[in-house]
């Protein structure tokens, strides 16, 4: 396994976050929010030069932690890389470049905002022409289930991925929001996902406080979850702790790399 993390979990400062890295001889680098702005914001101009920074402290990027369908199905004002675009489709294309530029092999993406009138058929239908565009591109998509989307819990996952067999969409799965909405979920569902699954955003939850916790001190056994991944050198664990605190990226980072 490769331990990655989301750069802003610890400084949404670039160098400080690249620093974190080096320090703990981290060899991957999520990329979400730069100086308070997502990675998406940036002009492809400054990506780049962003890039020669990474690229040159000898880190590489595991992900673009992109807010692609955190919105709405019918959105029409797409702003990306400092510039409008036409529609949807034009800022998927905006992003693509984004992770060549970063030499990302993976984009996060989500399910659209929460809506009973699309069915889980339309919503592949829809997700496949994103699949089909990145496919072209060599570049893989990782579905995060999230509590506003319409994949949101292991069951909903499963129904998508049983309908669809993507061939370069996988799941990102974040049991941290899956234990946060009570999810009832079968656990062949669970143990189906994570077979499926080359990257998981790891995000411990304590249901008795209600928040988010250091890996290793909420209701998530991940090292019994994904002992079957630990050894697979193509699996990358993302550290996603929202807790609002650097320490805790820190604390749990030394969790996850006793596993090793």
């Amino acid at each position: 396994m490769e331990i990655s993390f989301i750069n802003d979990e610890y400084s949404s400062h670039l160098e400080d976050s690249l620093h974190f890295a080096q320090k703990n001889n981290l060899r991957y680098i999520e990329l979400r929010n730069v100086n308070s702005r997502n990675i998406c914001d940036f002009s492809l101009a400054e990506a780049a030069d962003m890039a020669h920074k990474i690229q040159s402290s000898g880190i590489l990027v595991s992900s673009i932690a992109s807010p692609f369908l955190n919105w709405a199905t019918d959105k029409t004002d797409f702003n990306i890389c400092g510039q409008k675009v036409a529609d949807e489709a034009a800022y998927f294309t905006q992003l693509m470049d984004l992770a060549d530029i970063f030499g990302a092999p993976n984009i996060n993406i989500y399910s659209y905002l929460k809506n009973d009138t699309i069915s889980m058929e339309e919503l592949g239908k829809k997700l496949d022409i994103y699949s089909q565009m990145a496919l072209e591109r060599g570049i893989s998509l990782l579905l995060e289930n999230d509590a506003k989307c319409n994949i949101s819990t292991i069951n909903s996952m499963h129904q998508l991925l049983e309908l669809y067999g993507f061939s370069n969409i996988f799941p990102l799965l974040n049991l941290g929001n899956t234990i946060a909405m009570a999810d009832d979920f079968k656990p062949q569902d669970l143990q189906d996902i994570i077979n499926k699954c080359q990257y998981f955003h790891l995000k411990d939850y304590d249901a008795e406080l209600k928040r988010n916790v250091v890996i290793g001190e909420g209701n998530i056994d991940y090292e019994d979850i994904l002992q079957d991944k630990l050894n697979d050198t193509d699996v990358v664990l993302s550290l996603d702790t929202a807790t609002g605190y650097p320490e805790d990226l820190q604390m749990s980072l030394n969790m996850v790399q006793a596993w090793e």
